[in-house]
């Protein structure tokens, strides 16, 4: 299968690929302006260098290497070629935990395709780092502006052969989460039946229409699903959302109502005690949603969203987050957004299992309908 993997991706040719990436030149200059917009917000990013090692097969490694760019970079993040045997990638608005997330995804498949690159991730960070040369080897081209500081991830600097034994250590994160996610919705759903069974029963007498709401949304990397719902407003609740944009309390691209007339009374009910989620522990074990991950938005406000918002999918949409259960503290959708990159960029088995904790609170105090 790897074979043919392998001849899939060389039979697409080398100009093919490189012709999507952005020259030495037109890179350093989207350098230049993400470090100002970093400097101006006070927000790091990452670069991220990918050099060839050795002269076997070099052509074929680095058609191989170009695709790998194309197909586990995000879209919003700048490709560009360094040198004939260099390549580097532009994690915007990103920190540290971040960047090394990355590399550890790219090591991975690198070591897959048994190619020998060299990775090497620098961080800018407009608190203040020393100074360090520029990815390229041209740090000139940026200036001499004081806020350039680099800081050197020196454990990053990987040497990937076959045989690197921190390769698994990003996969078996994935698996523990998943085993989790699997493990969690199950027994929900087990526990939970005769709750979401009941409920739907209420729906059904008390309003015309499906007892579940089903709606198009963005899932991890793009992919679109079907996200399942109690349904909690009144059927024609889309068409009726035109006329309620004068009253939208939230800024960006999502939409919130204080007080929305198309929820039901028991809609109400099922929102402020979260029942309405339950089905999504389908979405769960179908593996379209995680039980912790950032709330997968409506496809067209996630469209919507900047380019920096939407690294947001690079994780599993979930069931509950870190604005889940502190909605309060975001006031703005951008401090939303915010909240969602911190979790993505901090993922581990410890704090799911808090936020999951955290999450059985919110129907207690009364805030699952904020």
């Amino acid at each position: 299968m790897l074979g043919a993997l392998v001849s899939e991706w060389t039979g697409l040719g080398n100009r093919q690929g490189q012709d999507l990436l952005l020259t030495t030149g037109e890179f350093n200059r989207e350098i230049a302006r993400e470090r100002m917009r970093a400097t101006r917000r006070s927000i790091p990013f990452c670069v991220l260098t990918l050099e060839l090692v050795g002269s076997i097969q070099k052509r074929r490694r680095k058609r191989l290497l170009v695709r790998l760019l194309h197909r586990n970079v995000r879209m919003t993040d700048q490709k560009g070629v360094l040198s004939a045997n260099k390549f580097g990638i532009l994690l915007v608005d990103t920190p540290e935990m971040g960047g090394r997330a990355v590399l550890d995804r790219l090591t991975a498949e690198t070591q897959r395709l048994n190619l020998n690159v060299k990775l090497d991730l620098k961080v800018h960070d407009p608190e203040g780092f020393d100074s360090d040369d520029f990815p390229s080897g041209k740090k000139q081209r940026l200036g001499d502006d004081p806020s350039q500081r680099w800081l050197r991830v020196d454990e990053a600097n990987v040497q990937v052969s076959g045989e690197d034994p921190m390769v698994p250590r990003p996969m078996m994160r994935m698996a523990v989460k998943r085993s989790l996610d699997i493990f969690g919705a199950s027994v929900g759903l087990t526990l939970g039946s005769p709750i979401i069974l009941g409920s739907m029963a209420m729906v059904k007498f008390t309003s015309p229409g499906p007892a579940l709401f089903t709606q198009t949304r963005e899932g991890l990397r793009g992919r679109p699903f079907k996200i399942y719902k109690m349904r909690s407003m009144v059927v024609d609740a889309e068409a009726r959302k035109a006329e309620l944009s004068d009253a939208n309390h939230r800024d960006g691209p999502a939409f919130k109502v204080d007080k929305d007339p198309r929820v039901t009374k028991v809609g109400r009910f099922l929102r402020a005690s979260c029942i309405d989620e339950l089905p999504q522990l389908w979405n769960v074990l179908k593996g379209d949603m995680s039980l912790v991950g950032p709330r997968p938005l409506p496809w067209h406000e996630s469209r919507a969203c900047n380019n920096w918002h939407r690294r947001r999918l690079d994780a599993k949409p979930g069931m509950t987050c870190n604005w889940q259960v502190n909605k309060a503290k975001a006031k703005t959708f951008d401090e939303w957004m915010r909240m969602d990159l911190q979790y993505i960029d901090r993922i581990g088995l410890i704090r799911d299992l808090r936020l999951i904790a955290l999450t059985f609170l919110v129907p207690l105090t009364g805030r699952g309908s904020e």
